[in-house]
């Protein structure tokens, strides 16, 4: 399986619909491969863009092939809680909250939230709770926005 050839592929199709391919992901659940490909586009994604996508994406592919055996394509946004995995993730966040759940215990702590507030070829940077955390790539069992229920609906209604 090429991935280097997946990507590039969705990456073309997806700068021809003026979106941005944000992540690929290749998984085996059972006897299936799954197909993950993830574009986004400031201010969010509309479903007729991501049908398109997938159209356009799935019939690359059946000519291509570059999967080997039967697989199953899903096409979405990442949506607001995003995963970030690569460094470019963490390079579009700098100064938004994550949630960073650890693999080794920093400090006693296997879970951060707090604001990203930097990040490099190493690892990131995550001020909580008043103290600042040095996370090397290689500690980060899983990274996420962490957006709150304020950040989506507002502050709700007004009391009178």
């Amino acid at each position: 399986m090429d991935t280097l050839k997946i990507e590039a592929l969705a990456g073309e199709v997806a700068r021809d619909l003026s979106l941005s391919l944000f992540d690929v992901e290749i998984a085996r659940e059972g006897p299936r491969t799954i197909l993950r490909v993830f574009v986004d586009r400031e201010g969010g994604v509309p479903l007729s863009d991501i049908t398109m996508f997938s159209r356009r994406f799935g019939a690359i592919l059946e000519v291509d092939d570059p999967i080997d055996g039967p697989y199953v394509l899903e096409v979405s946004s990442p949506g607001v809680t995003r995963r970030l995995r690569r460094p470019v993730h963490f390079e579009r966040s700098v100064g938004k909250r994550v949630r960073v759940s650890l693999t080794v215990p920093m400090e006693g702590r296997r879970h951060l939230v707090g604001e990203l507030s930097g990040c490099d070829g190493e690892g990131i940077e995550v001020v909580a709770d008043g103290a600042t955390y040095r996370v090397p790539y290689g500690e980060i069992r899983k990274a996420n926005l962490d957006v709150t229920q304020e950040e989506l609906f507002g502050k709700g209604k007004k009391k009178r």
